[in-house]
This record gives C-alpha cells, structure tokens and sequence, in this order.
C-alpha cells in the first residue's frame, strides 16, 4: 500500500499495512527502536509522521531483509555501528551453512534408510537363492 505524502499523521493499523508488518510487532519495536516513538492523539492512540514511516521501513528492512537481531539493528539505527555489505555477507554466510548442515542431517538419515532396505533386499534375495539351490 503506498501512503500519501500530503497526510500528517497515519494509524497504527495504515502503517502496519504500508510496511507490510502487523501492528503488535509494531508496538513491540517501540520497546526496542527508542527513536520510534510516535506521537499520541488524546485518545492515546499512535500518530505516525512520514519520519516515523521512514524508520519503521528501515528497521523492516534491517530485520527482515538483511537479517539482523534488534540489538545489532537498533545500535545501527541509532549510529553506533554501521551497516556494512561485510556484515550482510557474514550473516548469510552463517545463514546458509546452519541450511547446509540441516540438509545434510536430512540426507544422512535417508542414505541410513536405503542402506537398511538394501540390506534387507539382500537378504531376501539370498534367502530364494538357497531355496532354488
């Protein structure tokens, strides 16, 4: 959903629908992100500004997209460290050998399924070669 330049303010449930993320994670990056801190309407209810849009993006894109942990994305949101390609490539680097080890458990206990039928088939085999003799 794309959102509108000229509106001031925007609903948690608009923001959560412009981000593409639901409004209790929202709420939950607030506890996190201290410079996500929308304003309140008399009601109590969260005015979201374009500049609050903008952070709730980059923090989407932080998590989601580059996969990093809040602390790390909340130090980077706020300049203590900076987002380097290098850190990306480490993270997947990471995220694909923890896939590869997963794979090969998988493929582990298949082969230990095909050699146990195998042997079995054997088995078999030479079972009706003794009886034909």
């Amino acid at each position: 959903m794309a959102f509108e330049s000229s509106k001031n303010y925007y609903s948690i449930s608009e923001v959560s629908k412009i981000a593409g993320v639901p409004a209790y994670l929202l709420r939950y990056w607030e506890t996190f992100f201290t410079e996500l801190a929308p304003a309140r309407d008399t009601r109590g209810n969260r005015r979201y500004t374009n500049r609050d849009i903008a952070l709730v993006l980059n923090i989407k894109e932080l998590v989601h997209e580059k996969g990093y942990r809040l602390g790390k994305a909340s130090d980077i949101v706020k300049g203590v460290i900076r987002d380097s390609e290098e850190d990306h490539k480490i993270t997947e680097i990471l995220k694909l050998q923890k896939q590869i080890g997963v794979e090969k458990k998988k493929h582990s206990v298949v082969d230990e399924r095909r050699m146990l039928l195998l042997q079995e088939i054997r088995e078999e085999i030479e079972d009706i070669l003794q009886l034909l003799g």
